[in-house]
């Protein structure tokens, strides 16, 4: 759904050989492209990766001259990740000048995870922690937001006992940039329960990666962020007697996530659901 082909794109294909003899590596770069693939390309085109393995691979480059075996290309295009060893670029398939690069695809998906789903979609851990009582500090998962519970066996019993968390504090102090306090009534285990972000790393339910691909491909698309109703969608078809697909998209989106976030807050015995 995400990538070119699923947002309606159909590029031309152009393929490196097995070994693409990547030279000249810095702010430009010199490759071999397949004998037949020369003649689809000239001075001016974009080469974007198709297929990459990771958001590190997907490369874009622009073509500035090509040669009877290679092209010279301005590296690291639009941002994109740098071709920095021999053997990057062997057998890639690259896409021939795509609306939408998989860079840009990348981006729209790191943004989705990190602005576009905490609050309203967040997973909990737990953790068993042996508490520092010299100053009741310990380092958290870069993902915790917060802690909600936390609690030490103390002579058979359960005690709650206070806790905090401090965000984006130095690397010196928390190598993740979170810290959590943790005031323990005694050095036994503690055990707490955190409310965190999703990471890309993450494993995913298909529910959850069908909201974050739709939220993607809302935003490849050229959605509007701020349409979360149908007024402006009613306008546009008076005006044209259409929708705007790209708005139609971003508003699945918007939904997908509420009702999302109401399946999660019936996972937990306590929950509250935000409307406003």
């Amino acid at each position: 759904m995400v990538y070119g082909h699923g947002l309606g794109e159909k590029p031309s294909i152009v393929q490196a050989p097995a070994a693409a003899n990547e030279t000249s590596i810095g702010t430009t770069v010199v490759f071999d492209l397949a004998t037949a693939e020369l003649a689809k390309v000239e001075a001016g085109d974009v080469l974007s990766v198709l297929a990459a393995a990771t958001a590190a691979d997907a490369h874009m480059m622009y073509i500035l001259s090509k040669d009877a075996t290679s092209v010279t290309a301005l590296a690291s295009y639009m941002g994109s990740p740098a071709v920095t060893a021999d053997g990057d670029l062997d057998a890639v398939l690259f896409e021939l000048d795509p609306l939408k690069s998989e860079h840009f695809i990348y981006q729209a998906v790191e943004t989705v995870f990190t602005t576009l789903l905490y609050p309203d979609i967040h997973k909990y851990n737990t953790y068993e922690v042996t508490p520092d009582l010299s100053d009741y500090q310990v380092e958290l998962n870069a993902a915790v937001e917060e802690i909600v519970d936390a609690k030490q066996t103390i002579g058979g019993q359960w005690h709650s006992i206070p806790f905090g968390v401090q965000k984006d504090v130095h690397t010196d102090v928390s190598s993740t940039g979170v810290l959590g306090e943790l005031v323990a009534i005694d050095g036994s285990s503690v055990y707490i329960t955190t409310r965190e972000r999703y990471l890309e790393a993450d494993t995913l339910t298909e529910a959850l990666t069908e909201c974050i691909a739709t939220g993607a491909a809302a935003l490849c698309v050229g959605a509007s962020r701020s349409s979360t109703d149908l007024e402006s969608t009613k306008k546009d078809s008076q005006v044209r007697g259409d929708r705007n697909p790209a708005n139609d998209m971003w508003r699945d989106f918007i939904t997908l996530r509420a009702a999302l976030s109401e399946d999660l807050s019936r996972d937990v015995e306590w929950f509250e659901i935000r409307r406003g």
